[in-house]
């Protein structure tokens, strides 16, 4: 009972995360100003030439931490609500904190182009969380967990640095709207990270249930 209490609860705190991120993203279309987010997040990053800034077909708006490019989808490039400006400025912020030479961004290039790849991991955790139960699928699964929740605090990490940079120079008139939604999506980063550590847990239970 308590071992399908704990699947309940890791689960749901990822797919909550993922969710909520979402609707973020769909409630905050409204237009906060007249610049596009390609040239407030050009204005921002106005001491840091070595960052370049370039439109992509995706729909993904990324920073490639390996070629030091920031690549706005074009949703983002030439849009001006609240969720195309901050997710622009996310992704500004990691560049300069990854300039600050980030000891976490120096480990994840070494696996990764983007941060934004990492949010597969917590779906692969998702995935085995509610088909493991043998103990042989516990013991593995903390091996598991442990790296991926790891690698969830280094995205913490390094979003919350790049957080207190944007509030620090950001200077459009909606600077509070754009610092809520940037902590939204940190604290939904959190949730997932919390889902994963209840993940542990729950197959730290499976094996003294079968021990």
């Amino acid at each position: 009972m308590m071992i399908n209490i704990l699947t309940y609860i890791s689960s749901g705190l990822i797919a909550l995360g993922f969710i909520l991120y979402f609707v973020l993203i769909l409630l905050n279309r409204n237009k906060i100003t007249n610049n596009d987010g390609f040239n407030v997040t050009k204005d921002i990053l106005n001491e840091y030439d070595s960052i370049n800034i370039i439109e992509t077909k995706s729909i993904i708006t990324t920073y490639n931490i390996k070629r030091k490019v920031i690549k706005l989808s074009s949703k983002c490039y030439y849009g001006n609500s609240i969720s195309d400006i901050g997710i622009s400025l996310m992704e500004a912020g990691i560049s300069v904190v990854d300039n600050g030479k980030n000891k976490f961004i120096s480990l994840i290039k070494m696996m990764v182009s983007n941060l934004k790849c990492l949010y597969i991991l917590p779906l692969l955790a998702f995935i085995f969380n509610n088909l493991s139960l043998s103990i042989l699928d516990a013991k593995v699964g903390i091996f598991i967990l442990l790296i991926f929740s790891i690698l969830s605090y280094m995205l913490i990490s390094i979003k919350s640095d790049a957080i207190s940079w944007i509030n620090n120079k950001l200077k459009i008139k909606e600077k509070l709207n754009v610092n809520k939604f940037l902590n939204k999506i940190l604290l939904f980063d959190k949730l997932i990270f919390f889902g994963e550590l209840v993940m542990i847990i729950k197959f730290v239970a499976i094996i003294l249930e079968f021990n």
